[in-house]
C-alpha cells in the first residue's frame, strides 16, 4: 500500500507491476469500496498488465472532500496522480461511482486507451434517483438504517442469483463496521452525483465495455445500455443472474470482461515485438 499527498491532499494507491507488458490499467472503485476490498480485481488485472488501484480523494480511505467538490475536480485530482506517476497512456477500468471520475478523465486526458466500465453511468440514473435520496436520508439515521437501505437498494430477490444471501449478509456486517468518516463520504458523493452534469460523452471515441447485472435495480439495462450507444466505439455486455453487486457475485466474468480491451492491447504489442524482433 502507498500514499501520496499532491496538493495537500491524500490519495493511497498499489501497484502490482507485470513486466511482461509496457500497458497499464488504472483501476477505480466504486462506492464503499476501498483497495483491499478488491484485492481479487487488482490481481487479476496484472496478470495481463502493470495495475494501479487507486483511491483518489473522495474515494476509499483517501482525502474526504466537501460535498462542493464537483466530479470534474476530481477527475482533475485523477490527472495530477496521473502526471505525477508520469503514466503516458492506461486503460481505465472503473466500478459504479468512478464511472463518473472516468468519462471525465476521458475528455480532458488524451492517454486514455480503452474504457471498461462495470454497473455504472456518468451520475445518478433515472432508475436510482429515488434509492439514492433513501440512501443519503439512511446515511443521516444510523449504521443498520443505511445499511438495510443500501442493500434493499441495490440487490435484487432473485433466486438464481448466486450467494445472494450470504452477500448481503456479508456487506451488512461491512457497514456496521464503517467508521463515521466513510459513511459521511458517500453522503458528499451521492451528492455531488446527484448534481453532476457529464461533459459531451459522445466525443469519447476510445474503445469501450459497459457491463450491466441482468437484475440491477440502481442502474438496470436499460439505462446501462443508452449509457453504451452514446459512446461511439462501445460494446455492451450484460451480466446474467446478477444485481448490483455482479462484482460480488460472478467475479470471474466481471474480471475477465473488464480486462478484455487491456488483453487486447497487450496481445497487438507483444506480436508486434515478435515481428520486429
Amino acid at each position: 500500500m502507498k500514499h501520496v499527498i499532491l496538493n495537500s491532499k491524500l490519495y493511497r494507491y498499489s501497484m502490482t507491476e507485470n513486466k511482461s507488458t509496457e500497458q497499464v490499467a488504472i483501476f477505480l472503485l466504486g462506492a464503499l469500496q476501498d483497495i483491499e476490498s478488491v484485492r481479487f480485481y487488482s490481481e487479476s488485472f496484472s496478470k495481463t498488465l502493470t495495475c494501479i488501484t487507486l483511491e483518489i480523494p473522495g474515494t476509499g480511505y483517501a482525502e474526504p472532500l466537501g460535498v462542493s467538490v464537483s466530479i470534474q475536480e476530481q477527475s482533475q485530482m485523477l490527472l495530477d496522480f496521473i502526471n505525477y506517476m508520469d503514466i503516458r497512456a492506461a486503460h481505465i477500468i472503473g466500478f459504479s461511482y468512478a464511472t463518473a471520475i472516468a468519462t471525465e478523465l476521458c475528455c480532458i486526458w488524451r492517454g486514455v486507451k480503452s474504457l471498461s466500465i462495470c454497473g455504472g453511468v456518468p451520475g445518478i440514473p433515472k432508475s436510482g434517483i429515488a434509492a439514492t435520496k433513501r440512501m443519503i436520508a439512511a446515511a443521516m439515521q444510523s449504521k443498520r438504517e443505511f445499511a438495510d437501505t443500501f442493500i434493499d437498494s441495490l440487490t435484487a430477490d432473485d433466486q438464481n442469483i448466486p450467494r445472494s444471501k450470504v452477500i448481503k449478509k456479508a456487506m451488512a456486517k461491512n457497514i456496521a463496521n464503517l467508521d463515521e468518516t466513510r459513511i459521511s463520504m458517500f453522503f458528499d458523493n451521492s451528492i455531488r452525483l446527484l448534481v453532476h452534469k457529464p461533459s459531451n460523452i459522445k466525443k469519447i471515441t476510445v474503445p469501450a465495455i459497459v457491463c450491466a447485472a441482468e437484475h440491477d435495480p440502481y442502474v438496470t439495462t436499460k439505462i446501462a445500455k443508452a449509457f453504451c450507444e452514446q459512446l461511439p466505439n462501445s460494446q455492451y455486455m450484460e451480466i446474467k443472474n446478477s444485481d448490483h453487486l455482479a462484482h460480488l457475485e460472478h467475479p470471474e466474468i466481471v474480471a475477465t470482461a473488464l480486462i478484455l480491451l487491456a488483453s487486447s492491447a497487450v496481445n497487438v504489442e507483444k506480436s508486434l515485438h515478435k515481428l520486429s524482433a
